[in-house]
């Protein structure tokens, strides 16, 4: 996608969003057909439709968490300057709120403590996912590396 069509298609998702909320599954199925509609033509005859809708949901995503427009850190430090140091360490703008069903920014967390709690649940449960991932892959590079690939080991202690 170029650029131009780019910032057409974030701005599109934004006014979208301001209809619907921050959930970028909705946005997806709103948007695809007229951002899209060769695209989504072609995909359709060739039975690929479902992973098109994945990859602008993925995009809408990005788009929705890394939204730019001045009402992040700064807002979010006029709550309470003890904050600051804080939200300078967070490396999104807007959290998703599985209760919400969307991307919540981080001023609009802070107002709403329910909301932060369950974007932090939230987030710490997907951690805990990828972490037990990890020890599944530590676990087969042991057995791959291992002299017996026919005896698995079980998982050592691998460096990062």
């Amino acid at each position: 996608m170029l650029n131009s069509q780019s910032a057409t298609f974030a701005a599109s998702v934004w006014e979208i969003a301001s209809r619907l909320g921050n959930n970028a599954p909705r946005i997806a199925d709103d948007i695809m057909e007229a951002a899209f509609p060769l695209t989504c033509s072609q995909a359709r005859e060739e039975g690929a439709l479902r992973m098109l809708r994945t990859g602008i949901v993925s995009e809408v995503k990005r788009i929705l968490r890394n939204r730019d427009d001045g009402s992040g850190q700064a807002d979010f430090s006029e709550i309470c300057a003890g904050f600051a140091p804080l939200v300078k360490d967070l490396r999104s703008k807007s959290y998703f709120v599985e209760s919400a069903e969307e991307y919540v920014a981080i001023p609009d967390l802070i107002a709403e403590p329910a909301l932060l709690d369950d974007a932090r649940r939230f987030m710490r449960r997907k951690g805990i996912e990828c972490l037990a991932e990890a020890d599944r892959l530590d676990a087969l590079y042991a057995a791959v590396t291992s002299n017996d690939p026919a005896a698995p080991r079980k998982p050592q202690e691998v460096p990062a």
